[in-house]
């Protein structure tokens, strides 16, 4: 398997969800990174940032999450310089799912349940 598409980081709290967005992006060619909450991303993305050519091309980020959500994992990630640029596509069943995530600069928004063909014309968008 050709393992050059792209590193994608998948933060979502729910653990079927983030197996399954995983292996279908697996099974796509892409290299995915996971974690449960936006604490964990943020260790993550700034250890896989500083392997480059490794850094993330996208992260899928849920917006309600323990510990640290997607709203305060976006300001962690925008102040910090050395992964302020890794866009990010928003994960939710928020009915304002498009206001949130434009506020929070997301590059695209996901609605949950999860349609498998925009999940993966997003990811392609920005890891291909």
């Amino acid at each position: 398997m050709d393992l050059t598409a792209g590193n994608v980081l998948i933060v979502e709290d729910d653990p079927e969800i983030r197996e399954m967005v995983r292996q279908l992006l697996a099974s796509a060619g892409f290299y995915t990174v996971a974690a449960e909450d936006g604490l964990e991303a943020l260790h993550l993305l700034r250890t896989v940032r500083h392997r480059a050519p490794d850094a993330p091309c996208l992260v899928l980020l849920d917006l309600k999450m323990p510990r640290l959500g997607g709203n305060e994992f976006r300001r962690a990630q925008l102040g910090d310089p050395t992964v302020a640029n890794v866009p990010i596509a928003v994960m939710s069943g928020a009915t304002d799912l498009e206001a949130r995530g434009e506020a929070m600069g997301a590059v695209a928004t996901l609605s949950k349940p999860l349609d498998v063909d925009v999940l993966m014309e997003v990811v392609k968008r920005y890891c291909a």
